[in-house]
């Protein structure tokens, strides 16, 4: 071989490798030379810097004649298939869904791996505590849900991304996926009825209908990697994760002692024959609440104050009534039963604070249209507001007594907020009554001064004379 060719073959050796010269015309591939769907996959992928053999093992390269890759790359003829290919005796081929965990953990329980991403190393543990994990260990049925089954294989994208089965609009139908599969449900005695609920729930339809990403989905009750549904010992504690004050009080009150008490959801989970995911919200906007009662005063001047009620916030009524059959668990004889009552008697103390706050906040904003100024009672009404808002909270403590003495504060305010603009507009009317004269007297200056211009007139100014007769 002549000397100045050596260096142009020891680079075509290091590009395709000591088989090239073994066999003349073969070629040197990888793995996506024939599978390029999933390399294209990959690509897009948070994995795209992983190779094929951290997850499938094997070589990184094969070596094959022009014929065989001619073979394998063509489209597969109808009725065809293609011979297997010698991957090798190292390749471990599609993992097996059982392995599928550990397979991930491999990296992601890693912590000197995960740690310059900031990744948490602790979700296969997690996992194998969650309905999932505990019944594919034990059980070593593969049915249940893997991580690839949530994430992707190939084509795995952050959460935030919003074509990611992990995004939070997409949660509901990843877990849907399997959870509103009738047939699967069955066979693990789970309710399928519970996708449907939550998609009608508030959180559902704050999260599907308008969009709201930190709206509770799925995982946010339930958690993801480690997936169990709360027990009603402590659904409290999970509903109490976003709403603390309701969550503080429920603890005080009565039921939050009973054993057969299944907490927020006896209320709120949607009535007999659900299934604890319809969550029904039993509170209104105050902008919501004054419209509905403006719109009331236009076709009933002078409503009943029943008729305020069940017009402005009918919804706690309706939400007991809904979940009464379930209150026969332990109030058996609800007819004779104190407790009814009471509870009807706590949401009547609230409805009057509501239409106390509805009537007043449409006295204020009629006197604000006009000419008077109302600043300070628009800033001192807001403490009835946030009394209001206080009471949302505050009816799950159960105490008549607590939820009155709130109720009577709110009335405070707007009794004085109501006895300020009365004052304002008893001034306004007052002033205007104060022109009257005033305007009596300007008018009869004016007769008077005109009487005396004509008198003025026809004793000091001649009329014109006119054209002489012919």
């Amino acid at each position: 071989m002549r000397r100045e060719y050596v260096p142009f073959v020891v680079a075509v050796v290091g590009w395709l490798g000591p088989a090239a010269l073994l066999r003349a015309g073969d070629a040197q591939v990888t793995c996506s030379t024939c599978h390029t769907l999933q390399s294209a996959q990959l690509a897009k992928s948070i994995h795209k810097g992983l190779r094929c053999g951290e997850c499938h093992q094997g070589p990184e390269s094969y070596t094959i004649t022009p014929t065989d890759l001619q073979r394998y790359t063509a489209p597969a003829t109808l009725g065809a298939s293609k011979p297997p290919f010698d991957h090798g005796s190292s390749f471990a081929g599609k993992p097996q869904r059982a392995n599928i965990p550990e397979l991930c953990g491999d990296c992601h329980a890693n912590i000197e791996r995960m740690n310059p991403y900031g990744i948490r190393t602790d979700q296969l543990a997690r996992y194998w505590t969650s309905g999932h994990g505990k019944t594919l260990r034990n059980k070593g049925d593969d049915r249940v849900a893997v991580c690839i089954d949530c994430h992707n294989s190939h084509e795995i994208v952050s959460g935030k991304e919003p074509e990611s089965r992990t995004n939070p609009l997409h949660v509901p139908d990843t877990c849907g996926t399997c959870h509103a599969d009738a047939k699967l449900m069955a066979e693990f005695n789970l309710p399928v009825e519970v996708v449907d609920e939550y998609r009608q729930s508030v959180h559902g339809r704050l999260l599907l209908e308008q969009g709201d990403a930190g709206a509770p989905t799925c995982a946010t009750c339930h958690g993801n990697h480690s997936a169990v549904p709360p027990g009603f010992a402590t659904v409290g504690a999970v509903c109490g994760q976003c709403h603390q004050n309701a969550s503080d009080n429920f603890a005080t009150s009565i039921h939050a002692t009973q054993p057969g008490f299944k907490g927020c959801v006896q209320c709120h989970g949607g009535g007999e024959g659900r299934h604890y995911h319809r969550i029904a919200k039993t509170t209104k906007p105050t902008g919501v609440m004054l419209q509905r009662y403006t719109h009331l005063l236009s076709s009933s001047p002078k409503p009943t104050a029943l008729e305020v009620a069940d017009t402005i916030h009918p919804d706690p009524k309706q939400l007991i009534n809904q979940v009464l059959p379930t209150c026969t668990e332990c109030h058996e004889e609800l007819a004779e039963d104190k407790s009814l009552p009471k509870l009807f008697g706590l949401l009547d103390a609230i409805a009057d604070a509501e239409r106390y706050y509805v009537q007043t906040a449409h006295h204020l904003d009629q006197v604000g249209q006009g000419v008077l100024l109302v600043d300070n009672q628009q800033f001192e009404f807001e403490e009835a507001r946030t009394h209001l808002i206080a009471l949302a909270a505050l009816q799950h403590t159960l105490n008549n007594a607590t939820v009155e003495a709130k109720v009577t504060e709110l009335k405070k305010v707007c009794d004085k907020v109501n006895a300020e603009l009365t004052d304002l507009e008893d001034g306004l009317r007052w002033r205007y009554r104060a022109l009257v004269p005033i305007w009596g007297f300007a008018m009869l200056f004016a007769v008077v001064l005109y009487a005396k211009y004509k008198a003025l007139r026809a004793a000091f100014v001649k009329p014109l004379s006119g054209p002489s007769p012919k």
